[in-house]
């Protein structure tokens, strides 16, 4: 007789919601350790018990007999030791740069199935519970107390046995705490060198108007979308979520991923699992699939395949930390939504979601007014280069007080682009282009402006009497934000367009017809 098999029955009764703690499980373990003969007792008293709750109880006394019988320098060390926490320097050791940065997919395959560089921490003597998985973890006792131990330990108890009748959200603990959880635990203990954010696609179904346009699981470090996942609940819908897997976000896009030419993926169907690397790379188009497979299929019931699975995680974790110093602040996150300004923005493969509150919404006394004004506005601007086109919208949900818009138009960042006057000139003539569509139809646009740059100097030139802005207001926004970018502009036809905007009497006709506009160099 053995405690394992005391450990099995208590096992078994952790889904009770009177479960005993994880106190009363060590003063239990600590009255049975050297005792055959009180183990033997406690195996066939639990099993004459005919409900779960009888045993817990008779467990439970056995727990509080134990922790009053223990001398108080025993209790103080227990204590002590309660508090220990070695998660950081077991993170530190699985968690190191690979020597080598990938930029593309097919260089993972190796680092995604190196070994571990050291054993996981598991709580309860899994490594022998389980003598199938002795070699990869291991129960010490300056580690078994700590959080990473514990997770490790709780991704080994969960059940992926899912009948037909689940649905997809109730996949999400389970892979959560072989993915998601251990991921996290990694970001805590070591700090800003893993920095992660992980979003899953339920969190914004209630407003979002672009429905399931991204993956179920979503992780970024930085600003870069590195890994994602689609899960499904049955295991015949594998192959919808490999489908799904490259038909969401399947261009690595440069103001998305820069020189980063891969993005790695999994598909879960039930407990079929597979890892994947989306290869970004012109040449991959001309192949098969854009996805590269990182491992097998893994069937997460197994407990060796569940090892293959933290392993894997333990590499990705090691491949953000390798590429994370390399990754410029300057991507837009994909599939993330932003606050900017007044405004939540979030990026996708090919359209754009705009999402407004009431509170923040301009005109907001009377919404339905707006509203239709900005039909109109986009109506006309249809078809027409350089103006923002839409694919839905917009509209004002009343019942969740929230103005939405979907747009075909992207953009890019393009101050880092502005390298010199031409590049400047360039992008004016375009804004101008642009701006006369708009005064043509009687629209303003009246938010021109240079990043971070403040405005002033409002007057009868920028307001109408009935308190309209006018179209000279945007020929004065113009003149400030090309005054700001003045340290890059050599010429001197350049000032005097600067002072001719600024004075509010240029119109958009005439601007395009200047001399520093029309200048080439």
């Amino acid at each position: 007789m053995s405690l394992i098999n005391i450990f099995n029955i208590i096992r078994n009764l952790d889904q009770e919601p009177d479960q005993l703690s994880e106190d009363e499980k060590a003063n239990l373990f600590i009255y049975l350790t050297g005792n055959d003969t009180i183990l033997v007792e406690v195996k066939n008293l639990c099993n004459l018990w005919q409900t779960n709750s009888a045993k817990l109880k008779y467990l439970r006394g056995l727990s509080k007999k134990s922790a009053l019988e223990q001398p108080s320098a025993v209790k103080r060390t227990y204590d002590q030791a309660d508090l220990v926490d070695n998660s950081a320097k077991i993170c530190e050791e699985l968690i190191q740069r690979f020597e080598t940065i990938p930029t593309k997919a097919e260089e993972l395959q190796s680092l995604i199935n190196r070994q571990l560089l050291r054993k996981l921490p598991v709580t309860s003597d899994e490594e022998q519970i389980y003598p199938e998985i002795k070699d990869y973890v291991c129960t010490t006792e300056n580690e078994h107390r700590s959080t990473i131990a514990k997770n490790i330990s709780s991704a080994f108890t969960i059940d992926m046995k899912f009948s037909v009748n689940k649905s997809e959200s109730m996949l999400h603990y389970s892979i959560d705490a072989m993915i998601r959880v251990p991921l996290e635990t990694f970001n805590k203990y070591i700090g800003g060198a893993l920095p992660i954010e992980i979003d899953r696609d339920k969190a914004d179904l209630e407003t979002t108007m672009i429905g399931s346009k991204r993956p179920d699981f979503l992780c970024w470090t930085k600003k870069l979308l590195l890994f994602k996942g689609e899960e499904k609940a049955s295991s015949d819908e594998f192959n919808t979520a490999v489908e799904e897997l490259k038909e969401k976000f399947n261009v690595l896009d440069p103001i998305c991923f820069g020189k980063i030419q891969f993005m790695i993926s999994y598909a879960v169907a039930g407990s079929t699992v597979r890892f994947y690397a989306i290869d970004g790379l012109i040449e991959a188009k001309k192949k098969p699939s854009i996805l590269f497979p990182l491992t097998s299929k893994l069937n997460a019931s197994n407990l060796v395949d569940r090892i293959t699975i933290l392993r894997t995680v333990v590499n990705i974790a090691r491949i953000i930390l390798t590429i994370s110093d390399n990754i410029p602040n300057t991507l837009i996150p994909l599939g993330k939504r932003q606050k900017l300004g007044h405004s939540f923005i979030t990026f996708l493969s090919n359209v754009v979601e705009k999402i407004i509150l009431k509170v923040d919404f301009p005109y907001a006394t009377n919404v339905d007014n707006q509203v239709n004004f900005l039909k109109k506005m986009y109506d006309y601007a249809k078809g027409h280069p350089g103006l923002v086109q839409v694919e839905k919208g917009p509209l004002f949900d009343k019942s969740k007080g929230i103005y939405k818009v979907v747009v075909k138009t992207r953009g890019i960042p393009c101050v880092s682009k502005l390298k010199n006057e031409n590049n400047i000139r360039e992008m004016m003539k375009c804004i101008l282009t642009r701006l006369a569509r708009l005064h043509q139809g009687n629209f303003v646009h009246h938010d021109i402006r240079y990043a971070c740059e403040k405005l002033s100097g409002y007057d009868d030139n920028t307001l109408t009497t009935a308190g309209y802005y006018t179209t000279t207001l945007e020929m004065y926004q113009l003149g400030k934000m090309l005054e700001a970018l003045s340290s890059r502009i050599l010429s001197n036809q350049r000032k005097g367009f600067v002072e001719e905007l600024k004075s509010k009497k240029l119109t958009v006709g005439l601007a395009l017809k200047h001399s520093w506009i029309n200048h080439s160099s």
